[in-house]
Order: C-alpha cells, then sequence, then structure tokens
C-alpha cells in the first residue's frame, strides 16, 4: 500500500442537506465497490491502496456524484505517496482513538 487519499466530495448548489447526503452516499458506494480499504470521517473518506487504484478511483468519485444528478462539485483531494515503501497506514495514524472499531486495529506491521 504505496498511497493514501484523503477526498472530500462536495456536492454544489444542491437544495438541500438530504440531497447533499444522497450523493455523497453514491459516492461513497464506489469507493466501498472498489475494494480498496478506506475509512469514512465526517469531512472526508481515507483510501488506501496502490498509486493508480486511488487514482482512478478520484476519478469514478466524481463521475459517479455527476452521474447521482451533481451538476457541480468541488473536492479535495490528499496525496500521501511512497513509491518504493508503504504509507502509514490510517490505523496506524488513528486506531489508539477509537479502540473500539475493529476496522482500525493497529496491525503489527503498522507498528514495526
Amino acid at each position: 500500500m504505496n498511497c493514501s487519499v484523503a477526498l472530500q466530495y462536495l456536492p454544489m448548489n444542491v437544495g438541500s442537506d438530504d440531497e447533499v447526503c444522497r450523493i455523497v452516499d453514491e459516492v461513497i458506494a464506489v469507493i466501498d465497490e472498489s475494494g480498496l480499504d478506506y475509512y469514512v470521517g465526517p469531512f472526508e473518506t481515507t483510501v488506501e491502496g496502490d498509486f493508480d487504484s486511488c487514482m482512478a478511483l478520484v476519478k469514478r468519485c466524481i463521475e459517479a456524484g455527476a452521474a447521482a444528478g451533481c451538476a457541480e462539485s468541488a473536492s479535495y483531494v490528499k496525496v500521501s505517496y511512497r513509491p518504493t515503501a508503504d504509507v502509514m497506514s490510517t490505523g496506524r495514524k488513528i486506531g489508539k482513538y477509537h479502540p473500539g472499531d475493529p476496522d482500525l486495529v493497529t496491525r503489527e506491521a503498522d507498528v514495526a
């Protein structure tokens, strides 16, 4: 896993909070279907995998929002990339703050 991407997808000019949530749910469904590890936070979703898969997923997410009826969106993307090594996992970064979350259990590889 040489890449970690934080994606904040913001539907613009949408009529209601319910509509924002509906469109964002469509985007998160694309992330879920990708098979990549991810963590949904209140402002952004973090995805982990190889660089090419993560970059392709960002494109698919933006297209999914458009397909869900979003005529305009803004996406804020942060990328952590190590071409020859693994990036630090989400579990390593925040797992200690979410001890009851099995998706964030710190693996032995994360602490080495």
